[in-house]
């Protein structure tokens, strides 16, 4: 997901710009399809519902009829002429005939029956001899004695498909009969109620089915009691007891191969009130459905084609939009890439006009700013150049100046120590030994002359030893003669050793190095160990010195108490940190540098390096 963001992130605007407006047509394309799919559900459904209308009309008519068919049956006992306990029924056969004759339901006969279901007349006279008994009679028409109609059978004398409509006659709340009606199914009556139905499409039927799902009556050429195009349908409906509409494959026709073809029909079923029957209601889906499908094809194609058309019109007024600010970006660019001779093109109008202008402006502006801002730089570079060369020049002349002034104090001892050592260390020789003679000479009866004889020859002495402990300070000769190492054996010795500090000097030189060289590490050892036996309080100090290729190093590290060394630099009027400033005077003279390190109660350490390459040897005279 981070790695996406980042690619689009890194998209230039126009991609952006094209990929959000893609997206948000494909989202609107989306949103309207979704939209046009629910209208169309709601249009289906509602097409559905009419269908369900259609059938519950067509349902109720056939209740209707089936009420009108018991209604006039019942009006027959109530005739004049109708007296079933009459045992002549002359009348009584003159009332069928007259009731078979108007009642146009029951064209295909009418029984009269006693109270066991046997038929004591018939019309016409010939459908049923006296005495037998009818087929179909539902037993409830006897049991219960109430109006009854019997499952659909066939007549066996005309093979006609009839239902029976019975009643019962009582003469004074007492059973004495039953008159039945035989209602024809394919009589017009009932034919053209299912006509009604199909007046739209060419494939809508209607069908009277009974709670078993068989085929009682159709627009279609089905068989009489046959289980019809949809009887798994049929029969879960008449099971519920309930309206329902439904999309249900067809079933039982079968091709050639004997597969039982993939087609759907929207079919409607409603129990009838009055019978245990259902009426049907369906067609195939393809031609209910039709017309929502064409829609839904016309709005996809339509829609489609006019979100193609604005999303290309869209882009292409965007790309517009965008080129002008290519421009800009490209002029910025080579704006920021110090381009700014070539002028801006502003013939756009609007804000990109404005913006245009406004960094046309800034261009110039940048270039005046620039240009100025050069001339500037030349002259300082100029000053700067001067003010270098003069620096360094001074820098030299510092450095010339400080290197002579070291070698002259180098030299200036040599030559004090020569002539301490040469006349004033000779002449207190000569003074101690004429004392020492003299005191030879005198007699002990003088005893105080020669307590002070010996006493000034004592300090004569002292003073000779001090004399030349002065003169090893100023330059010790060891280090002329033996070189650095033994030189700050001796200088440890001289300054360390009486205080308990233990010294121990490690070096890998294999050969003298330049006196020079020399001369600076002995300074900067001698200055440390001074420190040293001032202020570190240390029992122990390593001193190493070691070459490697055209690089001399040393390193003096004590257990001392140590010190800040922000908090010992020099300052005016003082004389704190000079010895470290010294330290790193002399390195520089020879081109090297000196590093001290320390921190409170973790002792010091003094570094120091010096390229033997850069150091021109020079010939001290001592």
């Amino acid at each position: 997901m981070q790695s996406l963001r980042f690619q689009v992130a890194n998209l230039g605007l126009w991609p952006r710009m094209a990929l959000a407006i893609s997206l948000g047509f494909l989202v609107l394309f989306a949103a309207m399809s979704l939209l046009g799919e629910q209208a169309l559900r709601d249009s289906a459904d509602h097409i559905l519902e009419e269908r369900l209308v259609v059938a519950q009309i067509a349902a109720n008519q056939m209740d209707e009829l089936l009420l009108r068919a018991v209604h006039e049956l019942e009006e027959i006992p109530h005739s004049a002429d109708f007296d079933p306990i009459n045992p002549d029924l002359s009348e009584e056969a003159q009332v069928l005939a007259r009731a078979n004759r108007e009642f146009a339901l029951f064209t295909s006969g009418i029984i009269f029956l006693d109270t066991t279901g046997r038929v004591i007349l018939s019309h016409p006279p010939n459908l049923y001899s006296s005495g037998a008994e009818m087929p179909g009679l539902p037993h409830a028409a006897l049991v219960g004695r109430e109006v009854t109609i019997s499952e659909p059978f066939r007549d066996p004398v005309n093979n006609r498909p009839l239902t029976a409509v019975t009643v019962p006659i009582h003469d004074d709340d007492r059973f004495i009969g039953l008159i039945s009606g035989l209602v024809d199914l394919e009589e017009q009556a009932v034919t053209a109620l299912l006509q009604q139905t199909i007046v739209v499409g060419k494939t809508t039927h209607a069908t009277l089915v009974d709670s078993q799902g068989r085929v009682l009556a159709s627009t279609l050429d089905l068989p009489f009691l046959t289980p019809g195009e949809h009887p798994t349908f049929y029969r879960r409906v008449m099971a519920q007891g309930l309206p329902i509409v439904d999309t249900v494959p067809l079933e039982g026709d079968r091709d050639a191969s004997g597969e039982t073809p993939v087609e759907l029909h929207v079919q409607a079923l409603v129990p009838l009130s009055e019978a245990p029957w259902g009426l049907a209601v369906g067609g195939a889906e393809d031609e209910i459905l039709s017309g929502v499908w064409r829609l839904r094809l016309s709005l996809g194609l339509l829609g489609g084609a006019a979100l193609a058309a604005v999303w290309v019109a869209t882009l292409f007024g965007a790309r517009r939009l965008i080129r002008p600010i290519h421009r800009l970006t490209e002029s910025a660019q080579q704006i920021a890439g110090g381009k700014l001779r070539t002028p801006l093109d502003i013939s756009e109008m609007g804000e990109i006009g404005v913006m245009a202008a406004a960094l046309e402006h800034m261009r110039r502006q940048l270039q005046s700013n620039i240009e100025e801002l050069a001339c500037w730089n030349k002259t300082l570079e100029t000053r700067v150049a001067e003010q270098t060369g003069e620096l360094r020049r001074q820098q030299v002349l510092t450095q010339k100046l400080l290197r002579r002034t070291i070698a002259a104090q180098e030299e200036e001892r040599a030559r004090i120590s020569r002539e301490l050592h040469d006349e004033i260390g000779q002449t207190f020789t000569a003074l101690g030994l004429s004392l020492e003679r003299l005191t030879d000479t005198m007699t002990n009866e003088d005893a105080e002359a020669r307590k002070r004889l010996e006493r000034s020859r004592a300090l004569t002495e002292q003073s000779v030893l001090n004399l030349r402990r002065l003169i090893t300070a100023l330059r010790p000769g060891v280090l002329d003669k033996l070189g650095l190492a033994p030189a700050l054996k001796w200088v440890s010795d001289q300054t360390l050793r009486p205080l308990g500090v233990t010294v121990t000097i490690e070096n890998n030189l294999q050969e003298r190095l330049p006196r020079e060289i020399e001369t600076i590490l002995f300074r900067i050892a001698q200055e440390a160990m001074n420190n040293v036996a001032r202020h570190s309080q240390a029992s122990r100090l390593t001193v190493r010195i070691w070459r490697e290729d055209d690089l001399v190093m040393m390193t003096l590290t004590d257990d001392g108490q140590g010190f800040d060394p922000a908090a010992v630099s020099p300052e005016p009027g003082h004389d704190r940190g000079l010895g470290l400033v010294g330290m790193q005077e002399r390195t520089s003279l020879a081109g090297g540098q000196v590093t001290v390190n320390s921190a409170p109660r973790q002792g010091a350490s003094v570094c120091v390096v010096i390229p033997v390459a850069r150091v021109a040897v020079r010939e001290y005279v001592l």
